[in-house]
Parts: C-alpha cells; sequence; structure tokens
C-alpha cells in the first residue's frame, strides 16, 4: 500500500535546488546529486566528446584532500554503495547508506563534488579505462547500435553517448579536466534528491553548511542543430545482426505521456507483448526484440530493438512494421490494457520499496517537469488512465506518417535498409 508522504522542495544558500522524500519506515537513505554538466558541454576546445566522460570517471579518486585508497577506505567503512555517471545534460552523484551514518556520510560526498583531487598518478589509468571502454564496444552489438541511433535521432550536442570518442579522450589532459569541472560544476541548476530515513530540515542544514562558498551557474547550454536521422549501417563480420529503430515520442508532461507509454509496453514490453510473441515466438524470426519509451525534456523516443540473423533480417524488420501497422489499425484490447496498467502499478510499488529508484525519480521528475511528484500522484494518474485514451493515440499519433520518420541502425555483415 502506497504512503501519502510529501516531497520537500527547497532552495539550498548556494543555489541547488534539494527534494527530500522522508520515509522513517526504512532504516537506509539514497542521495541523487544531478550537476548540470554533461557531453553536451564538451566544446571542440574542451576536447569535444571526452572531457566529460573523463571527469566522471576521475571523480572517485580522490577527493576532499584524501588520495583515492583513503577516499574510498573512508566510505567503505561507513558502507556507502555510490556511482558516478555522464549523461548529455547532466552528471550524477548517487549514493545509498544507512540512516546512522548519514551525517558522515555527506560531507565525504560534497567533497567528491566540490573538491575532487584529479590526481596525477590515477589520470592515465582513468583514460585507459575509458579507451579500453570503448575498444570493447565491438563485442557489445547491442550498446554500440544505441551509441549510434543517438547520433541520429537526437539533435547536437544532446547526441554524445557515454563512452565518449576515442581521438577526443587521448588529447584531455589532467589541467582540461580540472578546469572544466572547476568551470562546470556549479551550484545553480544542480538537483539534490535524497529519499529514505532523513529529516528535510536537518539535512537542509548539514547542506548548507557543508556547501558554503559554493557558487556560480554552468555555462549556457550550446545551440543545437536539427538530427541527422536516416538510415546507418556499421559492417561487422558476425553471425548475427542487432537492430535498432527510433521513432518520436511524446515529451514529459504532457497529456499523450502516460497512453504513450501504455501503447510501447503493450508493443514491446516484455514476454507477452505483441513484438515478442508474434516475431519471436511464432515466427522465430529473432533471439530478442521489444520496445522502451525513452522519455526526456531533450527529445523523447520510441526505441524498438532486435536481434537475430543474416537470413532473418529483412523479415525481422518487416514483421516489426506489421505490428506497428496493426497496432494503429486495431487498437488495443482491454485484456492488454489493464495487463499493463497492473504492471504499471506493480512496478511503482517496487519502485516504493527502494530509496535509490525513488531519489532518481525526484531528480528526474524535476529535471523534466519542474516538480517532483509523490507516488500517490503518480498513481492516481495511472488508475484514471482510461482505454479509450491509449487508442486515441495509438491511432492518431503512430500513424504511417510517423513509421516513415523512424531513424534505423544496424549492426552485423549486411544491412537491412536499402538506404544505408
Amino acid at each position: 500500500m502506497l504512503n501519502p508522504e510529501s516531497i520537500h522542495t527547497m532552495d539550498l544558500d548556494c543555489g541547488a535546488t534539494l527534494l527530500v522524500e522522508e520515509n522513517p519506515s526504512v532504516g537506509s537513505a539514497s542521495l541523487s546529486w544531478w550537476l548540470p554538466t554533461g557531453t553536451m558541454h564538451d566544446l571542440p576546445t574542451d576536447r569535444a566528446a571526452g572531457c566529460s566522460i573523463l571527469c566522471a570517471s576521475v571523480l572517485e579518486r580522490g577527493a576532499g584532500g584524501l588520495g583515492s585508497r583513503a577516499f574510498n577506505d573512508a566510505l567503505d567503512r561507513l558502507g556507502v554503495i555510490r556511482s558516478v555517471s555522464v549523461y548529455a545534460s547532466s552528471t550524477q552523484v548517487n549514493a545509498s547508506f544507512r540512516e546512522e551514518v548519514m551525517e558522515s556520510a555527506l560531507p565525504r560526498i560534497i567533497d567528491l563534488v566540490r573538491v575532487p583531487s584529479f590526481p596525477e598518478d590515477g589520470f592515465e589509468a582513468v583514460r585507459n579505462l575509458c579507451l579500453q571502454s570503448i575498444e570493447g564496444l565491438v563485442d557489445d552489438p547491442v550498446t554500440l547500435a544505441g551509441n549510434h541511433i543517438r547520433q541520429l535521432a537526437l539533435p547536437s550536442p544532446f547526441h554524445r553517448h557515454a563512452y565518449g570518442d576515442a581521438a577526443s579522450i587521448r588529447e584531455v589532459s589532467l589541467d582540461d579536466a580540472r578546469a572544466a569541472w572547476r568551470s562546470r560544476a556549479r551550484p545553480r541548476g544542480s538537483i539534490i534528491a535524497v529519499a529514505g530515513a532523513v529529516d528535510a530540515s536537518r539535512l537542509a542544514e548539514q547542506l548548507n553548511s557543508g556547501l558554503q562558498g559554493w557558487t556560480g551557474a554552468p555555462p549556457e547550454s550550446p545551440p543545437r542543430s536539427e538530427p541527422l536521422g536516416g538510415d546507418r549501417h556499421i559492417q561487422q563480420d558476425t553471425a548475427q545482426v542487432h537492430l535498432e529503430m527510433a521513432l518520436p515520442a511524446p515529451q514529459p508532461a504532457t497529456a499523450e505521456e502516460l497512453p504513450f507509454l501504455v501503447a510501447t509496453r503493450i508493443l514491446g514490453g516484455g514476454a507477452s507483448s505483441r513484438l515478442f510473441e508474434s516475431v519471436r515466438e511464432r515466427q522465430g524470426l529473432c533471439y530478442d526484440v521489444h520496445a522502451i519509451y525513452s522519455r526526456s525534456h531533450i527529445r523523447s523516443l520510441c526505441m524498438i530493438g532486435a536481434g537475430t540473423t543474416p537470413e532473418r533480417v529483412e523479415q525481422t524488420v518487416s514483421s516489426i512494421y506489421e505490428e506497428l501497422d496493426r497496432l494503429e489499425s486495431g487498437g488495443v484490447t482491454d485484456d492488454e490494457f489493464d495487463r499493463v496498467r497492473m504492471g504499471l502499478k506493480t512496478r511503482l510499488m517496487m519502485h516504493g520499496e527502494s530509496t535509490a529508484a525513488r531519489a532518481q525519480a525526484l531528480a528526474q521528475d524535476h529535471q523534466q517537469r519542474g516538480r517532483a511528484r509523490t507516488m500517490s500522484e503518480v498513481a492516481g494518474d495511472i488508475e484514471r488512465l482510461a482505454h479509450p485514451a491509449v487508442d486515441e493515440l495509438v491511432r492518431e499519433a503512430m500513424n504511417a506518417a510517423w513509421r516513415e520518420g523512424a531513424v534505423r541502425v544496424s549492426v552485423g555483415p549486411r544491412s537491412p535498409f536499402a538506404s544505408s
């Protein structure tokens, strides 16, 4: 049963936004700190598509005057589970900890953001790890295709992926990374979301104290250009072909968002979806097929992916389009609608058991919608959604013109697309 929890939204003295969802019934808390700097901010003078990745990768190599070993040992002794990830418009620091160690753990996390060491003795190791990850993409066609579909479907500079460009990464110096972090990791535009066993007022006091002297706003976003679009084939002499398709999707906080989410899950959201049952199970054309709704304040996409063999790839593509045609012409059944809506309720409740998932959801909501939503509010939206709203959306929005605008990528020995 969902708790009627409230979300505290505060502006910290430094200008960062603090979101807190108190849940005294759990014995832990999680923090998700979204800093307004990502791959989109890498300009040619910063070694485009390289600086942000290196900055994020080196953050945990010491902070607050401590070297890498001492810093990480201090967090490990407190039992803090943490990660740092970079995306197009943000660098995200995530941490989970027990309630009783939060006041000791928080200063370390603040140090990681405000005074990272960026040590000389660890920088080349970080660079080599980044380059190894890029080299390893040749053995990961799913990720490789996903990176290329972003380059085609998203406007520049939001189209960059989290692996970066090998040539750019080789050129970035330690001084480049230090200067980039100092100029971009600023409080204004930062989102600090915390969920779990925490007192909002006390947390705000500790953050205001720990963030004294942190000032400024990040650089302005670079101008965007139109997506490249079209089809692309990445040649690989393998026994498999991986396909990715991207189609336009509604932006968050619009009336079409929830109906589109339901329609996408009916189309390809699991073993009972149409694509799975028809293309994989009944026809045996592929070993994997799915559809997801990738929501973003930059540009949302419906992503359809499939893994198959060279002999079956053309038929796989044709069958995917047949299911898209059938969805538009026939709408969705009562059983499909009820099943997916129940699944969304279950997923929401499962996320409610995870403080990490809730902290991420609060930050994401604030970035995409301008405000965070309680679980009860999200559950109410799902409950009020009616079957006719989904039918209307698939018939009017997921039409032939929508399908013809697909951006497509294939990885394998030959392309199934005539234009690539």
